[in-house]
């Protein structure tokens, strides 16, 4: 539901709610259909498709060299390091956005900026699926309204998740039998996506800009919980 209001959401929602009932390996591999999948179909929403694929570009390769970093950090770190690692960053980065609401990347600053983007959201995201916070907030900061929003971000997501992939496949956590798992929870997901995207459309630009920096700022503090103990 929150993927189709927002486009993005998934993993930081569905993440701490797998984690009552199985680790943190077999959760992050149970997501790792829905994810690409879910991307995929409203990254092909509309038109300029491929003019945003050759936007982002810099910052998708240099997010499959991040990837790789973090799936290597995963399979090494504890969960609640991984937890207290990314929590706090979600919230920082949320914070951020919400209290410079005008705050706007310039054009000339995508490649360089994008890059770095990439880089480091790629292994917080190998290490945790949550490629969102930093992403979020950098196509925020990008201006493009909702709709280009949502299919940047989503084009943006298919890749990371197709690199999440193949890290969990490289590592060995994401078995054949959680990948079947995880293909039949796409029914679910699915048709919450259906029922969100009713709801997005009608919610105007600045409350939609507001609750996709809220989804990631409760969630990043829901990760401190976990890692705490609580």
């Amino acid at each position: 539901l929150i993927k189709g209001i927002i486009s993005i959401g998934l993993p930081l929602i569905s993440l701490p709610l797998l984690l009552m009932a199985v680790d943190i390996k077999s959760a992050i591999a149970l997501l790792m259909v829905p994810m690409p999948v879910s991307n995929l179909m409203q990254a092909i929403e509309g038109e300029g498709t491929l003019a945003m694929l050759r936007r982002f570009t810099p910052l998708l390769l240099a997010m499959a060299v991040g990837t790789m970093i973090g799936t290597a950090l995963f399979a090494a770190l504890s969960p609640q390091t991984l937890e207290l690692t990314i929590g706090p960053l979600a919230i920082l980065f949320s914070t951020a956005s919400y209290l410079h609401p005008n705050l706007t990347i310039p054009a000339r600053s995508e490649g360089w900026l994008g890059t770095l983007i990439g880089f480091v959201s790629g292994v917080i995201g190998g290490m945790s699926t949550f490629f969102g916070p930093v992403l979020a907030a950098y196509v925020v900061g990008l201006r493009l309204g909702r709709d280009a929003f949502i299919k940047g971000i989503s084009l943006i997501y298919v890749f990371a998740s197709g690199y999440l992939v193949a890290g969990g496949l490289m590592h060995g956590f994401a078995t054949p039998m959680l990948l079947v798992w995880s293909a039949v929870g796409m029914v679910p997901v699915y048709l919450g996506m259906r029922l969100g995207a009713l709801v997005r459309y009608r919610i105007d630009a600045e409350k939609f800009r507001v609750l996709v920096l809220a989804v990631v700022w409760l969630t990043g503090a829901n990760m401190v919980r976990l890692g705490l103990g609580y």
